[in-house]
């Protein structure tokens, strides 16, 4: 069968118009898949799938060409990350540890600048309180220093009245007035505020001189020591006062509410006083004790413990203005108020 001319042409048509559709329906598919692959993040270009081998164009048919299908390939859209990491050189890295370590070291060294002043400033409170409770110390020894002069004085004459024999009236009179007025118990304490705010806080590690350290701590074991010695005395005392009922008759005191009498003032409504009891044992036993009350508080309470004592505070006192610079304060406070008065 002969293919005419007209034929021809009408099949070359039906072939274009079917090979069209094939193209338009491979591109949308192609399209489709491209959208989904693009939106999973992939960069990859789907090629267009080949033409089968079955759909032959005839040979006579020369004029279907990519120009005749009116066939524009589609251009690809490549989407790129927003941040783009390049690769640093060694030198950043050491700049930026050197900087973070910087940044460190300064903080650290400005708290430990703070902290270094806040302790010096509480190191330096503690020796003010100290000073003032030294002073307050120093009029307290210097007082005890003068009664226990007189009371070991006072009844060391009552010992040697009690040693002669001699009782008459103006004997046994003077042992009543001797024995009711210096055989009293010592009371001494000193103060000791800031050694409670040290020992207890843990300030004495503020203390950095070691010097001041080691003069307080001697101070404290010198106060530690009167204290015994104060109540090793106070126990003799109770035993000589157990002895002296037995000599000494209370009826023949006054007996006032009146605290600005002395209360070892005689009664003269009583009567002259008389001894309960002449027995030499009794009498050099009670001797015996108020001696031994008076050697201890000569020296041991006062030479070896009151009298030192009062020495290490005054020279504890000058030690810590001296390393703390405290009478240049005190004279600049008190050329200052001078100076305003005048003004």
């Amino acid at each position: 069968m002969k293919i005419t001319k007209r034929n021809g042409s009408k099949i070359n048509q039906h072939i274009t118009k079917r090979i069209s559709f094939r193209k338009m329906s491979e591109e949308q598919k192609n399209t489709e898949e491209r959208q989904k692959v693009e939106g999973e993040g992939l960069k990859e270009e789907i090629p267009d799938p080949p033409t089968p081998a079955n759909e032959l164009v005839p040979e006579n048919i020369t004029s279907v060409t990519p120009s005749t299908l009116n066939h524009q390939p589609s251009t690809m859209e490549v989407h790129h990350h927003g941040h783009v990491h390049s690769k640093k050189k060694w030198k950043e890295y050491v700049f930026q540890f050197f900087m973070l370590f910087l940044a460190v070291f300064c903080g650290f060294l400005a708290e430990y600048q703070l902290e270094h002043t806040i302790e010096h400033n509480r190191e330096k409170q503690f020796m003010k309180s100290m000073v003032e409770d030294l002073e307050k110390d120093v009029v307290r020894l210097k007082n005890e220093l003068k009664l226990v002069t007189v009371q070991y004085t006072s009844l060391d004459s009552l010992t040697v009245m009690i040693y002669n024999g001699k009782y008459d009236p103006l004997q046994v009179r003077k042992m009543y007035e001797l024995q009711r007025r210096y055989l009293y118990p010592l009371t001494l304490t000193l103060i000791n505020r800031t050694e409670l705010q040290l020992k207890n806080a843990g300030g004495m590690r503020l203390i950095r001189n070691r010097q001041v350290a080691d003069s307080i701590i001697n101070y404290w074991t010198i106060a530690e020591l009167i204290y015994e010695t104060r109540d090793a005395i106070n126990a003799h005392r109770g035993k000589a006062k157990d002895i002296s009922f037995m000599i000494f008759n209370n009826k023949y005191y006054k007996h006032s509410e009146d605290i600005s009498l002395n209360f070892s003032y005689l009664d003269s409504l009583t009567g002259e006083p008389k001894l309960m009891t002449t027995n030499p044992l009794v009498l050099t036993e009670f001797a015996n004790r108020v001696s031994h009350i008076t050697d201890l508080l000569r020296f041991n309470y006062k030479l070896r413990r009151l009298h030192t004592q009062h020495g290490n505070a005054l020279r504890l006192i000058e030690l810590i203005k001296k390393e703390y610079h405290m009478n240049n304060e005190r004279e600049r406070k008190y050329t200052g108020r001078k100076e305003k008065g005048r003004t």
